[in-house]
């Protein structure tokens, strides 16, 4: 019998950590440190037979996503960057990785002010996702490994 406050996810984490210190077997000979595993992961239906509905429509929603982002990726080149910019509206340009932004700035219709073009006046200066800082005049990239989009900001519009 379990509590009337008690979550079933909470009883069920208590339950399989119970196996795990005594080294019991969980739902049909399932090892009862994988059945605590499952528990954390809210794979309720693996373990019990029935499902909390909630957590399988979360779970299926989360795959429907996954794969959604998954086709589009597969969909564009390797190396493709989704690069916004917030100041032109949010207006999105495609790049790639390792082109130099100041190209990626005059696609997207904006333009750069330069003051001593080598970097010590930061005029040129331009954001990257709100962190990292870039200078243009020094030939900034996109860029590279796992980024898929972009966030610039120019410092002096």
């Amino acid at each position: 019998p379990r509590s009337p406050t008690m979550a079933p996810r909470t009883m069920l984490l208590l339950v399989a950590a119970v196996a795990v210190a005594h080294g019991l077997q969980l739902a049909h000979g399932v090892p009862a440190t994988r059945a605590a595993t499952a528990a954390r992961a809210g794979q309720l239906t693996l373990l019990w037979g029935r499902g909390n509905s909630a957590v399988e429509d979360d779970f299926q929603r989360r795959q429907a996503k996954l794969a959604e982002r998954q086709a589009q990726a597969a969909s564009q080149p390797k190396g493709t960057v989704e690069v916004t910019f917030p100041q032109k509206g949010d207006k999105m340009v495609l790049a790639k990785q390792g082109e130099p932004i100041g190209n990626v700035i005059k696609r997207a219709g904006m333009r750069v002010k330069f003051d001593c073009k080598n970097g010590r006046c930061a005029t040129c200066q331009v954001r990257l996702n709100g962190r990292a800082a870039a200078k243009i005049c020094q030939g900034a990239t996109i860029p590279g490994g796992a980024t898929r989009k972009l966030k610039i900001t120019l410092d002096n519009p």
